[in-house]
């Protein structure tokens, strides 16, 4: 990976993250996103900005609840 180029334009970086990230027992979801979602609570009509997305799967399961917008940042 060049100094340059971006953490998940790197072809394998990508599909290494992809691959542990859709796991059944991932640790975002087993771990943080339980608990993330009780201190959150209601997300209807929230306009929501995630640092450190990852894969953005948190956005749909955000919009689906009811917020009203959300913008996922991965660096």
């Amino acid at each position: 990976m060049s100094n340059h180029e971006e953490f998940y334009d790197n072809p394998d970086v990508r599909a290494k993250y992809i691959a542990r990230r859709t796991q059944c027992d991932n640790p975002n979801d087993t771990l943080e996103r339980p608990i993330f979602l009780e201190l959150a609570g209601n997300l209807n009509q929230l306009d929501i900005i995630d640092l450190g997305c990852g894969d953005a799967s948190f956005g749909k399961e955000a919009l689906l609840q009811g917020a009203r917008s959300y913008i996922g940042i991965e660096k």
